[in-house]
Parts: structure tokens; C-alpha cells; sequence
């Protein structure tokens, strides 16, 4: 920052007199509407030399866009926001304010920051902005826009206005005034098409409202002052960039000619550029700020500030909370300086921060601070950041105050916020809690003594499945084997005997033995291996060949990955079917008998399959000795694999084709068993 020189600006104000104290060689001035000027460039902290426009924000931050992004400026330090942070473009032409929410109109749309994050939206670029009832509207390159909740829409208005570039849009209560590279334009209602007017041709830059004046400028036809149907026009001065109240006069900041000072009334006082001051002549805008400092922004030499150092009554200081944490999160859910509420926390949400500031760009190093929580104040100091972790449970008015050189203190500020108490201090819970306990304990003595009962019951019948299972076995057991099945395989070998042949008597014999030593073996235990029971079923049904009146064939699978001598089946448990299919189905048929057994592993099921090619089960069901032994086997086999599997676990089924009986289907499973 370069202190250029103290300039009496009486020839600006009109205030001829002034007071001049020599201290260090430096001029002061103590005369009322005098100004340092300052100069701030890259050197000071700018990202950028040229300068496009200037806002100041609710708490007092002056914000200035640059050709390399905004930055904020306390008094103190520049603090540069570009693309890296999220900003649509580092070419800003212009910014704006909407309920302390920084809109940045850049060479690629609208940048609007919350917090510390930048929302963005695309569009052409943009030249100017205006907050008009609640609503943004944008002057782009190409005509007017309006930002909508997530986009930007153009706005049609007129085919001239549309195709321009626009410079300004303006509202005074009842129109809006619009400048563009086309001409002046004029409307109630600037969403509407074809209610725009032209009031003037020309390339218009600015538009300012004084009293009952529209003052428009012009960049190459000097100013344009309307007053009701009254309209003057002065040709001086020319490429005017903008215009702005100050105090109470009119400055005009010109691209070539530097400011040009009127009063009121829109008459000359004064020219201020390079000749009778250290700044440029090429002024791009002019801003005061809340200080009544006067902010020149330049495209090459950075900030001027006219510094007003001599107000005998400096004005009040004003404080604002910056932001506010909950649990090291930002509260961005509420207007936190208008928010007139109680904030209600739950308990958990008890560590929070707060952040207030007072800035004071003339001083910014003169300001103290000060804070209460219900109680009495802290002493004053520079800290204006506050840590408030594990507070108790109950309502607390946090008050903060600044002051500026120990004295004009601000109004104080306040923030109101309750945090509930824990769950489990509050007297319902503890009465719900002490009822939740009662009936815990009634119900788990009542579940115990239920379990109990539970227990014993299923003793009982585990008892009862296991004598029911005894007696299934005993059963089968006596049913295993047909007396006429052992009758006739006697008189079979008996008629072998008198045939001579000795070497097919010796075999029967043997199978017949064999078949007899298995049954009884496997009589005394529960479980055999599906190999034995194979071989069993085997010695069976080649008998059942021999003796029978009828042939048949059979076949007998087993498609499985485990070893058939490792799995485990109660004994006897094919062998009825397999009788049933001989005596009555094939037996009763017309062609040669085909009977299947087949095996299989299914999800820890072991599933068996028989088949035959006889009359059909129904049909077999008609014949006398069906009622007989066979079937009371078949009986107490399927109750024993309804008992070991469950009901599902068993079907008989006819074999159809083209609606004709072809055979019988007899299904099974038990849970799968193996000896390792």
C-alpha cells in the first residue's frame, strides 16, 4: 500500500477553508471532508491490478472482482477467491450482493457463494447484475437473463434488446430502466415480451436515480438526465464507464478523462485525474463504503482509496456474526445475524464456536471485542472467536460487542440457542425405563418358566417320536420279509432240485442266504451303508426274477460325488416299493417289466427314485393283494420317511403319457448322513 498524499478535496466538496499541521513533511489535513488517498495494488495483497467493480456485504467486508477472481478485503488482508475454490471463472466483470450471499457474474456465467462453497451456473457472460423484488436478473452479452433456482433463463423482451450487450438494469420502485449498446430502454415488467420501450439510441453504460431524476450515461454522447417528460442532455464528458452518488455529489468515472464531479443538480464542480492527483484516468467504478471512504477502481493501477479520516463523530461500529459451528460443522441452514429465534440442539450437538466481526478498514488493527454467555462480559480484546464445548443442558443467550479505539462501542448482538437435556436425565424416560425393567423382568421369568415347559415338552416328544420310530422299526422289521415271497423262493429251489441242475441251485441258495444274513445283520442296527443296502436290494430283486412268473429287468444308480459306503440309510427302506412294483405293477402289465431305482444328492438331501413299467398305482390299488401284507409295509416305510424328513419328503405318482398310464413314480428323500 502506497500513502500517496493528503488532498484537500475542498475543491471537490465546495469547502474552501482547511487547517494544515506539518508532521514528518506529510500534510494533514483537519478540515471536514478531507481524504487521504491510498493506493492498494498487487504489492498490498490484490491478485490482480485491474479492477472491475466493488460491493461491501452486511457485515462490512468490501469485495472487488478482478480479471483473477474476488477477494475480500477487512482493512487488514486480501483474502483472493479464483477457480481453485470453485469460482466459474477467474474473469469477473461484476458482483453483487443478495441477502449476504456474494453473486459474481464472470466471462462463463453466475458464481454464487454460500459459506465457503461457490454454486455454479452457466450462461453468457456476464456484464452486470441486479436484485430486483427477490429476483436476480443478469446483463449479459446477449440480452437479459433470469436466474432461476438452478439454471439461468434468457429472458425475450424485445428482438434489439436481445441481440445488445447490457450494461445496467436498474428498478426505481415502479420500472425498469435498462442500458445497452442499442439504446436506453424502459418497462413495468421486464419478464413480459414486447413491453419494452426505447426512450434513446446510443451506446448506454450506466443508469443512476437522483430524486426525480433517470441520469443515464452514454460512452460517446455525455450524459442523459430525465425528469418527467423533461430530457437534457450534456455532451460532456465522453466513454463514461459508470456513475455513483457520493455524499452529496455526482461522480462520473470516465474511461479516458478520470472523474468528473457534479452537484445535485447534475452541474459541473470539478475534474479529478492525473493532472491535479496521482491517479490514472481510466476509472472503471467508484464505491463508498459504510466508512463514507471512496473506493476508485482502476483496469492497471490497482485501488485508490480517499480515505475519510476526519469525521469529528466517527460513525458507530457495527458487529456481526461471521459464522457459527455446531460440532465443527457450519450452521448454513439460517440467516444467522436474522435469525430473531431460539436455535434448539439436541444434547449431543453441545460444542459450538462462534466467529463475530467489526471491520473497520481505516482501523482495522483499533478494534476490540468482547463477549458474555448469560453472565457478565469477558474482558476486551482482539480475539472474535469463541469455543463453547460441553455445555450443560439448558437455554443461553450468547452477546457480543466491539468497540474502536476503546471507545464508540457497537450495539450489541445476540444469538439464542437451547440444547436439550440427554435422553436419559428426563423424567419420562427414567419412568419408562423403570416400567421397560418391570416388564423385562416379568417377562423373562415368564419366559423362562415357559422355556422350561418348552424343554420338558419337547423331551416328551422326542420321547414319544422316538418310541413311534421304535415301533415303525419293529414294524418293518416283521414285514421285511413276504412269507410267500420266502415261500415261493423255497418251492423255487425245491423244483431246482429236481431238475438237476445243481450249479443254478447252489447260486439260489447262496443269494438266498445271502439275502436272509443281510436282513438279519441289518435288523440289529439302525443305520447301514447305501452300498449294503444296494447289495441287499440286489439279492432281492435277482430272486424276485427268478421266482417270478413274469420277466423283468432292472437297473439301479447311484449319481452322486461321495462314496456310497459313507453314507448312512436306515435299512429296508427301498425294498417295499421295489415289491410293490413287482407284484403289482409289472407283474399285472402287458410288456416286459422295467423297474429303476435311482439315487441322488440334492441339498443335503439323499433323494430316491423308483420306477416301473407297470399297470399304475391306482389301478394296481383295485386288486385284492394290494390290501395285504405289501401295502401295510409300504405304510410304515413312508411313515418312516415322513418322520425322518418331514411330510414333503414323499410321493407316489403315476407315469403318464398322452394321458395314458405308463407305470408308477415313487419318490423320496432323508437328510443326507455320512460316517466322517
Amino acid at each position: 500500500m502506497k500513502l500517496l498524499q493528503k488532498i484537500p478535496f475542498f475543491f471537490i466538496l465546495c469547502f474552501p477553508a482547511f487547517l494544515i499541521a506539518q508532521n514528518n513533511n506529510i500534510a494533514e489535513h483537519y478540515v471536514l471532508d478531507n481524504y487521504t488517498l491510498k493506493n492498494y495494488t498487487t504489492k498490498d495483497g490484490l491478485p490482480s491490478n485491474n479492477i472491475t467493480a466493488i460491493t461491501q456485504d452486511s457485515i462490512g467486508y468490501l469485495w472487488f472482482s478482478t480479471n483473477k477472481g474476488i477477494t475480500r478485503f477487512d482493512g487488514n488482508r486480501f483474502i483472493t477467491f479464483t477457480e481453485k475454490d470453485g469460482l466459474q471463472s477467474n474473469k469477473v466483470n461484476c458482483i453483487g450482493i443478495k441477502n449476504n450471499t456474494i453473486l459474481t457474474g464472470t466471462d462463463r456465467g453466475l458464481s454464487i457463494k454460500n459459506q465457503d462453497a461457490f454454486f455454479n451456473l452457466e450462461s453468457k457472460p456476464i456484464r452486470t447484475i441486479a436484485v430486483v423484488k427477490n429476483s436476480i436478473f443478469l446483463g449479459t452479452s446477449l440480452g437479459i437473463s433470469l436466474v432461476r433456482k438452478d439454471y439461468i433463463a434468457p429472458i425475450r423482451t424485445n428482438i434489439l434488446v436481445d441481440t445488445s450487450i447490457v450494461y445496467d438494469i436498474s428498478f426505481d420502485g415502479e420500472f425498469f430502466w435498462v442500458a445497452t449498446s442499442k439504446g436506453l430502454w424502459k418497462t413495468s415488467d421486464l419478464t413480459k415480451e414486447n413491453t419494452i420501450k426505447r426512450i434513446a439510441k446510443g451506446i448506454f453504460t450506466s443508469i443512476f436515480f437522483n430524486k426525480s431524476q433517470v441520469i443515464a450515461t452514454t460512452y460517446n454522447r455525455g450524459i442523459l438526465i430525465i425528469e418527467g417528460k423533461k430530457v437534457t442532455v450534456t455532451t460532456s464528458p465522453k466513454q463514461i464507464n459508470t456513475i455513483k452518488k457520493v455524499g452529496s455529489q455526482i461522480w462520473v468515472a470516465t474511461e479516458k478523462e478520470g472523474i468528473e464531479v457534479l452537484n445535485n443538480h447534475c452541474s459541473f464542480l470539478r475534474k479529478i485525474n492525473k493532472y491535479n492527483t496521482p491517479i490514472t484516468n481510466n476509472i472503471n467504478s467508484i464505491f463508498e463504503d459504510n466508512q463514507q471512504n471512496i473506493w476508485i477502481a482502476t483496469p492497471n493501477k490497482g485501488l485508490y482509496k480517499f480515505e475519510n479520516d476526519l469525521n469529528i463523530i466517527p460513525p458507530k461500529s457495527k458487529i456481526a456474526f461471521e459464522n457459527i459451528n455446531i460440532v465443527y460443522q457450519p450452521l448454513d441452514s439460517i440467516n444467522i445475524n436474522g435469525y430473531s429465534k431460539i436455535l434448539q440442539l439436541p444434547s449431543y450437538k453441545n460444542h459450538l464456536s462462534f466467529t463475530f466481526k467489526t471491520i473497520n478498514v481505516n482501523n482495522p488493527q483499533k478494534v476490540e471485542y468482547r463477549y458474555k454467555l448469560n453472565d457478565a462480559y469477558s474482558p476486551w480484546s482482539k480475539n472474535n472467536h469463541i469455543n463453547l464445548a460441553n455445555l450443560k443442558a439448558g437455554s443461553y443467550i450468547l452477546t457480543a460487542q466491539s468497540r474502536i479505539d476503546q471507545e464508540h462501542e457497537s450495539t450489541p448482538i445476540q444469538f439464542q440457542f437451547f440444547i436439550d437435556k440427554p435422553i436419559y436425565e428426563k423424567t419420562w424416560f427414567q419412568w419408562l425405563t423403570i416400567v421397560i425393567i418391570a416388564l423385562l423382568v416379568s417377562f423373562s421369568a415368564y419366559f423362562y418358566v415357559k422355556k422350561i415347559k418348552t424343554e420338558d415338552n419337547l423331551k416328551i416328544e422326542q420321547l414319544e417320536l422316538k418310541n413311534h420310530l421304535l415301533l415303525l422299526e419293529q414294524k418293518a422289521l416283521r414285514l421285511q420279509m413276504n412269507p410267500h415271497f420266502i415261500f415261493n423262493v423255497l418251492n423255487g429251489i425245491k423244483a431246482l432240485g429236481s431238475t438237476g441242475k445243481s450249479e443254478e441251485l447252489n447260486t439260489t441258495i447262496s443269494k438266498f442266504a445271502t439275502l436272509l444274513r443281510s436282513i438279519l445283520n441289518n435288523s440289529r442296527v439302525h443305520e447301514i451303508s447305501l452300498a449294503k443296502e444296494v447289495a441287499t436290494l440286489k439279492n432281492y430283486i435277482e430272486l424276485e426274477q427268478q421266482i417270478s412268473i413274469k420277466s423283468f429287468n432292472y437297473i439301479i444308480k447311484t449319481n452322486m460325488d461321495l462314496d456310497t459306503e459313507e453314507i448312512l440309510i436306515p435299512p429296508m427302506l427301498i425294498q417295499p416299493f421295489v415289491e410293490n412294483s413287482i407284484k403289482h405293477g409289472i407283474q399285472l402289465a402287458t410288456e416286459n417289466g422295467e423297474i429303476s431305482v435311482i439315487f441322488s444328492i440334492k441339498k443335503n438331501f439323499l433323494n430316491c427314485t423308483i420306477k416301473d413299467n407297470g399297470i399304475g398305482f391306482h389301478q394296481s390299488k383295485k386288486t385284492k393283494s394290494i390290501r395285504k401284507h405289501n401295502s401295510l409295509a409300504v405304510k410304515v416305510t413312508q411313515e418312516r420317511i415322513e418322520n425322518l424328513a418331514g411330510n414333503d419328503s414323499f410321493y407316489i405318482d403315476e407315469i403318464l403319457e398322452n394321458n395314458i398310464v405308463k407305470g408308477t413314480k415313487v419318490w423320496f428323500k432323508i437328510p443326507l448322513k455320512t460316517d466322517f
